[in-house]
């Protein structure tokens, strides 16, 4: 008996003298990764109001890595990795005083990488994760082979050429929509696993962000299975105590699963700004067709579907006003407009409550778009974009 207890005080201090020491005021994250490149740099971010701002980052050595920095209280960061091959996605990390974090991983995929903590948001986060790895293997490659061909677009010397942008543009939308069926089994997969696990914060957004992806239903024939969605999704909000249903996240959610104006309602309208700071309003044109485009600087999609409204702006100009709605902040809005020397009416409601014309027309994923019919009657609502989409929608609603 002695013999047994001694053998497990010497396995205990053993374990104990394994795990690295970390200060009460900091946070430790050690990564042991195979098949990564030596020199591969490793990037951790926080994401404050859309933006991402550096927190730390070390290079791949001999398979090893450490992030390490102070912190006061639990929080998540996001861990990346830029450069070829590598998929252009985020590894949620949440983080605490006096926290050690172990990385473990083969290969490319680091947001499939496993993560061992005692963190109770991040053992939330790695019951999802685990639940979904199988479809999030296969976007993520695809998401990889969309990323290079992203890279080899931002180069100078494929700028003007918009034969070789164009082809490059019809492959990403290819490469999207091969990656949808296995979208819609992570939506599955997850909306099963909310069914039995508990409610946390990865919960409700787990929830916000597929009450979100319904919204595309709307928009194209692949992606109307998001529809079948909608209804399991309610039932999860309705099962929430009232006191959950205020947060800012099952706000999201629930004005995405019951949004104020839908197709057939009037249209609701409120204060807008142009850059000036003089104030508009929507009814300003009311008696000819307005398309309302919710966007925003960092959206990726908002800014590939500029040209298409441009050119749709043009095609019926003097029956339809396209109006872009900015989410952004004013002076970060105000400098983009400036940079991009963006053409058209541009509007901002200049407030992020999340409450005006984005909670009345369910606005949630970016862009966002709403048709309004002459009458002022909303004619047709959807979210997202790839090539194309605006004009087929706009041909067969408009008469």
């Amino acid at each position: 008996m002695k013999k047994s207890v001694l053998g497990c005080l010497c396995l205990t201090a053993l374990l104990t003298a394994c795990t690295p020491q970390v200060a009460d005021n900091e946070y430790l994250i050690a990564g042991t990764v195979t098949d990564v490149p030596d020199s591969t740099v490793v990037h951790l971010q926080k994401l404050n109001d859309q933006f991402f701002t550096a927190v730390a980052c070390d290079t791949v050595m001999q398979g090893r890595f450490e992030l390490r920095d102070t912190v006061s209280s639990s929080q998540r960061l996001c861990l990346t990795i830029n450069g070829k091959g590598y998929p252009n996605y985020l590894l949620n990390l949440w983080v605490a005083p006096g926290q050690y974090i172990e990385l473990k991983g083969n290969g490319k995929l680091f947001p499939l990488w496993d993560v061992k903590s005692d963190i109770a948001e991040q053992q939330e986060e790695n019951r999802f994760a685990n639940y979904t790895r199988e479809p999030q293997k296969q976007i993520l490659e695809y998401n990889i082979q969309e990323s290079d061909i992203l890279t080899v677009l931002s180069d100078k010397k494929h700028q003007g050429n918009k034969e070789y942008q164009e082809a490059a543009w019809n492959k990403i939308d290819s490469i999207q929509r091969l990656s949808v069926p296995f979208m819609l089994e992570r939506t599955r997969m997850e909306v099963e696993c909310m069914k039995t696990a508990p409610v946390s914060q990865i919960w409700l957004e787990k929830l916000e962000t597929n009450a979100t992806l319904t919204r595309f239903a709307a928009a194209d024939t692949a992606f109307q299975d998001y529809a079948a969605f909608i209804a399991p999704l309610k039932e999860l909000y309705m099962t929430l105590p009232d006191s959950i249903k205020q947060t800012a996240t099952a706000q999201k959610a629930y004005h995405a699963l019951f949004p104020k104006i839908k197709a057939g309602d009037v249209m609701t309208d409120g204060t807008l700004y142009d850059p000036d700071g003089n104030e508009h309003h929507l009814a300003e044109f009311k008696g000819q067709y307005i398309l309302l485009d919710f966007w925003s600087q960092t959206c990726g999609p908002c800014r590939r579907a500029i040209p298409e409204l441009e050119e749709v702006a043009r095609t019926y100009a003097g029956r339809l006003t396209v109006v872009c709605i900015s989410t952004d902040p004013k002076e970060v809005w105000k400098q983009c407009l400036q940079i991009k020397g963006m053409k058209g009416i541009q509007w901002n409601e200049l407030r992020n409550d999340g409450g005006g014309l984005q909670a009345d027309y369910g606005v949630q994923g970016l862009p966002h778009y709403v048709l309004i019919a002459p009458d002022g009657k909303v004619k047709h609502v959807w979210a997202g974009y790839w090539k194309g989409v605006i004009r087929t929608i706009l041909e067969t609603h408009i008469n």
